[in-house]
C-alpha cells in the first residue's frame, strides 16, 4: 500500500502523447505546489479553466481544480498521470477569478487547492475512499483453532461483525505497525476485500418541461388526456413538478401523448433557491440631504466610468447610508452590470432582501453558509452566469464569481465578523478592495464607527472619504446617559438584580407608552461560571482553557468553544457540597429577571440559542418590526444594522464586557459596540434615549460613545496604537502552535522562536522587525489542543512578508513534531 508519487506513476506511454495535452490541477491537501496531469486527446474540447477533474493521487482519488494548461512537460523521474474524468459542463470560476484565489493563497500563506475548495460552495467534491470488509473466506480462517499463527489476525478481528470499515478508520483501531502490509497479505490472500467507494458531491438539477408540437390533434384526445393538453397548451410551456401539483401522478397520460406527437419535451436546469417568506421590511424612497447628495455625487462618477473607486462612508446610525448604497446599486443595475452587498451577519440578510427588492426590483440571490449546499451551488452558477443582478451574503460571498461586478457594498466595514479565524483566516473586507479592483468596480465601506485601519487609510488619502455626521429627517442622535453601577446601593441590587434603578424606571416608562425596548448583553446562556460556594470549585470544560456556560433551560453546563456539554451537577467534585450556584448574567438570566420585574411585557429573546433554527430569527424580527414586542433582549447580533423604527429605549447592560479582553482592540471594540447598539434607538418619530451600565465610566471608549464623538476616540486610540506598535502603525503576522501535548507544543514554539530570532540578526533587519514571543495564548487550551503563539511586526509590509516567508520556508521543519500544527494569521483580528 505504498503511495506512487502523487499525479505521477512509470507507463509506457506513446512518445507522441507525453508531448501533448497537459493539465495543471490543484488539490485540495495542504500542498503549496500543484501538480502536472495528462488528459486524453478527446476531452481538448470539454476541459477549461476552473472545472473540477478526477485525478489520481498517489493510491487516492482526488477532486481537483484545473488552474492552467503548461506547453512543456516537467523535468521529472516518473511519467505524468492522466486525470479520470471532468466533472463540470462549464468552468465554476473564471480566470480573473483564479488571479483572486491565487492572491489569496499568497497573501494569507495557505495552499492553493485548500483556497479554490473554500471559495467554492461546500458540498461539491465528490469524496473517496477505500474499505475494507472481511470475505466468507477471512470469516472461516478465522474460526479455525490455528487461526492464531495468521499475521494479521488482529485486523481480521476488528472486522468479524460483518461491517465495511475505511482504512483510516480500521488504522486506528488496528494500530499503524505493519497495517499497510497485513492488508495487502489478507487481501491477496482472499480474507478481506478492498474496494473504492464514491460519494458524489452536489450537482446540477434539471428537469421535463412540457410543450404542444402545435399539431391540431385536441379533438382526438378524451378525458385525461385533453385535460392535460390544454393546460399544456394555455401555459406554453409546464415543468413536470407543475403538472404533478394539478393532475397528480401524470407519467402514464404524457407518455401517451409523446406517442401521438401532441406534446414534445427537454430538459431544463432547475435552480434550487431558498424558500422566500413575505415581503415585510419594506423601503420607501427618501429624499436626499445635501449631505448625501455631495457623497453620491463623487461615488456615481466612478461608477459612470466604471472604474475602481475605494470609498469609505462614514455616517452616524440613521443617517442615510442604506439610501446611498441602493442609488449607486440604482446606478450600477441601468449599466447592466452586479452588485455585491456583503453583510457581517448572516441574519442581517432576510431584513435587507426585502429592503432591497422592495425598491430595485431586481433579480437577488442570497450566498451564504446557512444554505443548503445545493442552494449555494445554484445561486454561484446563476452569478457566474449574470442571471442574478443583485447578491446579498455575509464573508463568503466575496469569492463568487461575476460575469460583471460593477459595485461592492461592505456594510458595517469594522465589524470582526467578517475576518474568518479558522482554516484560510481571510479578511473579506480587504480582499472587496481586490476584488473591486480586478473588476473595476468601485468599494464602498460603509460604518458609523469605521476601523482604524479604515479612517486612517482614508486620512492618507489611500480611500476617497466622505461624512453623513447628522441623521435624516431632522432626527438626532439618542441621549446617552452612562449609570455608575458602583452607586448602585446594596440593597437595591438585591431586589433588582443587574438591572438599575434608572433603567428599570426607564423601561416601565417605555410600556407605560406603547413603545419598544432593547436590552443589549453580549453573553448568551443563565451564567458564564458554575461554582461550589463551599470551596470554591469552578466548574471548566475538560478540553478548553475556559469556564463551562450555565444553561437553565436546558439543566446543562457547555462550552462555547467545543460544544461539550454535561448535565447540571448537583454536588461538588471536590468537596462534595451541594451548595452550588451560577455566578454572573447571560442573556437567559436576563430575560428570566426582566420577566419577573414586568409580568405583562411581550419578551423576546435574540441570542444564537433561540434563533439558530431557520427562519426563526427572521420571525422574531418581523414580530418586532410590527409592534408585537414590547422588550426585546440579545447578545450582538441585535446590534448590527438593524432598522427597527420603535424603538426609543436601549438599555446596554454591561458595558466593561468587553473591555476586559487582554487585547490591543478591546477599547475599540467597546466603542464600536456602544455606539452601534444605541444607533437603534430614535429611529423613528420619536426621540430616543440610551441608557449604559459601567463600572469604569471614566473610560475614554465609554465617554467618547456617550459623546457620538468618533474623532476624538480615534485619536485618544492612536496615540496607543503608535506608542505600542499596533495596526494601523504597523503590520501583524500571528504564528500560532497548537497541539495535544503542552510540552511538546511549547517546544516546538521555543525552537521556532529562536531560529526566527536568528535569522532576524542575520538578515540585519532587527531594527525594523519586531518579534514577541513565542508565549502561551491568553486561551491557552481550546479543543483539546494547547496553543502558544509569536507575533511579528513591521511598518513596511513587504519586507515583514519577506521575513514570514522565510521563516515558514526554512523554519518548518522545527514544528514536525507529532501532532503540532503551525497556523499562520495575517493581519489577526483576534489574538486570544
Amino acid at each position: 500500500m505504498t503511495a506512487d508519487p502523487p499525479g505521477k506513476k512509470k507507463t509506457d506511454m506513446p512518445e507522441a502523447l507525453c508531448n501533448s495535452c497537459l493539465v495543471e490541477v490543484a488539490v485540495p491537501l495542504p500542498l503549496f505546489n500543484t501538480f502536472t496531469y495528462r488528459y486524453p486527446s478527446g476531452y481538448s474540447e470539454i476541459i477549461g479553466v476552473g472545472m473540477r477533474v478526477i485525478v489520481p493521487f498517489g493510491r487516492r482519488r482526488l477532486t481537483g481544480y484545473v488552474v492552467g494548461f503548461p506547453e512543456n512537460e516537467p523535468q521529472q523521474e516518473f511519467d505524468i498521470r492522466e486525470i479520470y474524468d471532468v466533472l463540470d459542463e462549464e468552468p465554476l470560476f473564471e480566470e480573473a477569478d483564479l488571479k483572486l484565489y491565487r492572491w489569496i493563497s499568497n497573501y494569507y500563506y495557505y495552499p492553493v487547492g485548500q483556497t479554490i475548495k473554500t471559495a467554492l460552495p461546500q458540498g461539491l467534491n465528490a469524496e473517496f475512499r477505500f474499505v475494507v470488509s472481511i470475505t466468507e473466506k477471512g470469516s472461516a480462517k478465522l474460526s479455525e483453532k490455528k487461526s492464531g499463527q495468521l499475521q494479521g489476525q488482529h485486523i481480521l478481528h476488528e472486522l468479524s461483525d460483518g461491517r465495511e470499515s475505511s482504512l483510516k478508520h480500521l488504522e486506528k483501531k488496528a494500530g499503524k505497525q505493519g497495517f499497510n502490509y497485513n492488508v495487502n497479505r489478507l487481501k491477496d490472500k482472499g480474507l478481506v476485500r478492498l474496494c473504492l467507494k464514491t460519494r458524489d458531491g452536489v450537482r446540477i438539477k434539471k428537469e421535463k418541461w412540457f410543450s404542444t408540437t402545435g399539431q391540431d390533434i385536441e379533438q382526438t384526445l378524451k378525458g385525461r388526456q385533453k385535460e392535460i393538453f390544454t393546460f399544456i397548451a394555455e401555459k406554453r410551456s409546464v415543468s413536470s413538478t407543475v403538472l404533478r401539483q394539478y393532475f397528480g401522478n401524470c407519467l402514464s397520460s404524457l407518455k401517451i401523448l409523446e406517442k401521438k406527437a401532441a406534446v414534445c419535451s427537454e430538459e431544463r436546469e432547475v435552480f434550487r433557491r431558498p424558500l422566500l417568506q413575505e415581503e415585510v421590511f419594506t423601503e420607501p424612497v427618501h429624499k436626499l440631504t445635501s449631505e448625501q447628495k455631495k457623497v453620491l455625487g463623487k461615488i456615481s462618477q466612478a461608477v459612470s466610468r466604471k472604474k475602481f473607486l475605494p470609498f469609505l462612508l462614514h455616517g452616524v446610525t440613521g443617517s442615510g447610508k442604506t439610501e446611498i448604497y441602493l442609488k449607486v446599486m440604482e446606478q450600477v443595475l441601468k449599466q447592466g452590470r452586479q452588485c455585491l452587498y456583503l453583510v457581517p451577519e448572516i441574519s442581517l440578510t432576510a431584513q435587507l432582501w426585502d429592503r432591497i427588492n422592495s425598491r430595485l426590483k431586481a433579480n437577488i440571490a442570497m450566498l451564504h453558509s446557512s444554505l443548503k449546499d445545493a442552494e449555494r451551488f445554484d445561486a454561484w452558477r446563476m452569478i457566474k452566469k449574470g442571471e442574478v443582478e443583485v447578491v446579498i451574503g455575509a464573508r463568503s460571498a466575496i469569492f463568487a464569481s461575476f460575469s460583471d461586478l460593477g459595485a461592492i457594498i461592505v456594510d458595517e466595514e469594522h465589524d470582526t465578523s467578517f475576518k474568518q479565524d479558522e482554516k484560510l483566516r481571510y479578511n473579506a473586507r480587504d480582499i472587496s478592495l481586490l476584488k473591486g479592483k480586478f473588476s473595476d468596480s468601485v468599494v464602498v465601506l460603509g460604518s458609523a464607527t469605521p476601523s482604524l485601519e479604515s479612517y486612517h487609510n482614508a486620512m492618507k488619502r489611500k480611500y476617497f472619504f466622505g461624512s453623513l455626521p447628522n441623521r435624516t429627517g431632522n432626527r438626532t442622535l439618542p441621549q446617552i446617559k452612562v449609570i455608575d453601577m458602583r452607586a448602585e446601593t446594596s440593597l437595591k441590587k438585591k431586589k433588582t438584580g443587574i438591572i438599575s434603578r434608572c433603567l428599570q424606571t426607564a423601561l416601565q416608562q417605555r410600556l407605560s407608552e406603547g413603545e419598544q425596548s432593547l436590552l443589549f448583553l453580549n453573553r448568551r446562556g443563565f451564567s458564564p461560571a458554575f461554582l461550589c460556594q463551599q470551596c470554591g470549585y469552578t466548574f471548566k470544560c475538560s478540553n478548553c482553557d475556559v469556564s463551562l456556560i450555565h444553561h437553565s433551560g436546558q439543566k446543562k453546563l457547555r462550552c462555547h468553544y467545543c460544544e461539550f456539554s454535561m448535565p447540571l451537577p448537583e454536588e461538588c467534585p471536590e468537596c462534595g457540597s451541594y451548595f452550588l450556584t451560577s455566578l454572573g448574567w447571560g442573556t437567559e438570566r436576563l430575560e428570566k429577571e426582566i420577566k419577573k420585574l414586568f409580568p405583562g411585557a411581550r419578551i423576546a429573546r435574540m441570542d444564537r440559542d433561540t434563533t439558530s433554527a431557520r427562519g426563526v430569527f427572521r420571525s422574531i424580527l418581523k414580530d418586532a418590526y410590527l409592534g408585537d414586542i414590547d422588550i426585546i433582549i440579545g447578545t450582538q447580533m441585535i446590534v448590527k444594522g438593524l432598522h427597527l423604527p420603535k424603538v426609543t429605549l436601549v438599555g446596554v447592560i454591561c458595558a466593561d464586557q468587553s473591555l476586559s479582553f487582554p487585547d490591543y482592540r478591546a477599547a475599540e471594540r467597546t466603542f464600536q459596540l456602544l455606539t452601534q447598539v444605541a444607533g437603534r434607538s430614535g429611529r423613528g418619530d420619536v426621540e430616543g434615549e440610551v441608557l449604559v451600565q459601567s463600572y469604569n465610566p471614566g473610560h475614554y471608549s465609554i465617554t467618547c460613545a456617550r459623546q457620538h464623538d468618533y474623532r476624538k476616540f480615534y485619536e485618544t486610540e492612536m496615540i496607543y496604537r503608535k506608542e505600542l506598535g499596533y495596526p494601523p502603525y504597523k503590520k501583524i503576522i500571528n504564528f500560532r502552535f497548537e497541539g495535544p501535548d503542552r510540552s511538546v507544543v511549547e517546544n516546538c514554539s521555543r525552537k521556532f522562536g529562536s531560529f526566527a530570532r536568528h535569522l532576524l540578526e542575520c538578515s540585519g533587519q532587527g531594527e525594523t522587525v519586531e518579534i514577541l514571543g513565542p508565549a502561551r495564548a491568553p486561551w491557552e487550551k481550546i479543543k483539546n489542543r494547547y496553543r502558544y503563539q509569536m507575533l511579528i511586526k513591521d511598518d513596511n509590509l513587504r519586507r515583514l512578508r519577506l521575513f514570514a516567508s522565510r521563516v515558514i520556508e526554512k523554519g518548518g521543519g522545527h514544528v514536525r513534531e507529532k501532532g503540532v500544527r503551525l497556523i499562520v494569521d495575517v493581519d489577526p483580528m483576534f489574538i486570544m
